[in-house]
């Protein structure tokens, strides 16, 4: 199995701990060093090359913020997760293209899925020939039937209280599966843009702003998907625009 390389940069040993035993728990992510510090974090970037990094914001000397905004520029496709206990910094990660920001005390199951993001963008901007899931048919259980939809016939699914509503051109399933759970399944082209839609970026025909949020519009459809304004930089770079 491939493995993704992973460094953490933590001025905190006890989060640089918790981190690395949770990863450990993924097979497919290896962590290959810990820096305290954001001279020792780029350094070890510039060495390993990695993939993926763990990284605080307040750290001795070079704050966690500055040292990415080294970092990429020597690798752009570094895919970034901060993870702080302040929250006053998010706009500005994503505004360099974070794959997500986590505020601390870290839960086991928002690093999952902060990974899994940070996963499915390197998959995408590694090419359509180099995605490593391919899926032609979504089994869900509905009720008490077995639906077995067309991949890509689906242009979103939406969180409406306890049940997710997959969303088709003409029509609209109930499941009591979790968005998170479809995520899971459904190929790299579907990208979480707000906390309650999943959306096939493939579908996007026009992105248009509306206030402090976005609205994704597809072809043939007056159906309309949300995109959070903290996501929109990581859709355009996904449909590359």
């Amino acid at each position: 199995m491939e493995k993704f390389k992973v460094i953490i940069a933590d001025d905190d040993h006890p989060s640089r701990m918790i981190l690395m035993h949770f990863i450990q728990l993924l097979p497919e992510y290896e962590v290959v060093q810990e820096a305290s510090n954001g001279e020792e974090f780029i350094q070890f970037v510039m060495k390993e090359e990695p993939e993926i990094v763990l990284v605080d914001i307040h750290m001795p000397g070079l704050n966690g913020m500055e040292a990415v905004k080294i970092c990429k520029e020597r690798l752009p496709a570094l895919q970034v997760i901060f993870t702080t206990g302040y929250d006053e910094f998010a706009v500005e990660a994503f505004n360099i293209s974070a794959a997500d920001y986590i505020v601390k005390p870290i839960e086991r199951t928002r690093l999952f899925i902060a990974l899994e993001k940070a996963k499915k963008l390197i998959q995408l901007n590694s090419g359509p020939n180099q995605l490593k899931k391919t899926v032609n048919k979504l089994a869900i259980k509905s009720n008490n039937t077995f639906l077995y939809l067309s991949v890509d016939d689906i242009l979103y699914a939406e969180k409406e209280g306890r049940k997710t509503i997959l969303h088709t051109k003409n029509s609209y399933f109930e499941t009591s599966e979790s968005l998170q759970e479809l995520e899971g399944k459904l190929p790299n082209q579907f990208y979480k843009t707000h906390r309650s839609f999943l959306v096939n970026l493939k579908k996007i025909t026009k992105i248009v702003s509306s206030g402090e949020t976005y609205l994704a519009y597809f072809n043939c459809t007056e159906k309309i998907a949300y995109i959070s304004k903290l996501k929109i930089n990581d859709v355009h770079r996904s449909m590359g625009t």
